[in-house]
């Protein structure tokens, strides 16, 4: 009786480990996803201007995007430890 009680925690405890690792791990990626989006569209806008001759998509990218994309990574790379 005591093994079975013993079990129900430990697998309880496990359970509970193994669900904040999957969100953590779903923080990461969906921080690393994000910077990844807004450094393309970044580079998209910096692309159509050059086509363009205009500078009005890429004044608008770095006022907005580049902060955003460079807070982004700094985050990831706080997140995953080692890097």
């Amino acid at each position: 009786m005591e093994m079975k009680q013993w079990l129900r925690t430990k697998s309880s405890l496990l359970k509970w480990v193994l669900r904040l690792l999957f969100a953590y791990v779903c923080v990461i990626v969906a921080t690393l996803a994000l910077a990844i989006i807004s450094i393309f569209i970044t580079f998209t806008f910096v692309i159509i201007d050059t086509i363009s001759d205009s500078t009005h998509l890429g004044d608008f990218a770095e006022a907005y995007f580049v902060p955003v994309s460079e807070y982004l990574w700094d985050m990831f790379l706080w997140l995953v430890p080692g890097l």
